[in-house]
């Protein structure tokens, strides 16, 4: 069984384009070393992200996600086990939503922060909304 976890925070300042593909990078280098899998996405100001791996390893990466001072309001949404990964070719997968002009499926929340406190009274639509960008880029 695959351990995911899925969280939103919010940042400290706004991150211009460089500061976000650095910081994506840097994802993808640090989780490809643990064995982690996953998708960040980014809209004004905010973060949603899922990760997915070993159970143990899952939880120290978010350890140090929620000290890193960088962003705050650190909210886990869901948490649960998976039969395999959604995003099994991604190290870190991202979006940049700010930079979508449209994506019918996702009108709705690219009008909306990813704080998305609404989010935690639904984890299964927050699954199912991150989840839905490995599926609409196969």
């Amino acid at each position: 069984m695959i351990f995911y976890l899925i969280y939103v925070s919010s940042a400290v300042q706004l991150l211009p384009e460089e500061e976000l593909l650095l910081l994506l990078r840097q994802s993808q280098s640090k989780n490809l070393n643990l064995g982690i899998t996953g998708m960040l996405l980014y809209k004004g100001g905010n973060f949603m992200q899922m990760l997915e791996g070993e159970e143990q390893t899952v939880r120290e990466l978010y350890a140090t996600i929620r000290k890193d001072p960088r962003h705050h309001n650190v909210l886990t949404i869901i948490t649960g086990s998976l039969k395999a990964r959604n995003f099994k070719d991604w190290s870190m997968g991202f979006q940049n939503m700010d930079k979508i002009a449209d994506l019918p499926n996702y009108k709705y929340y690219i009008k909306e922060n990813l704080t998305l406190y609404s989010f935690q009274d639904d984890a299964a639509q927050a699954y199912e909304f991150i989840t839905g960008f490995e599926a609409n880029n196969r």
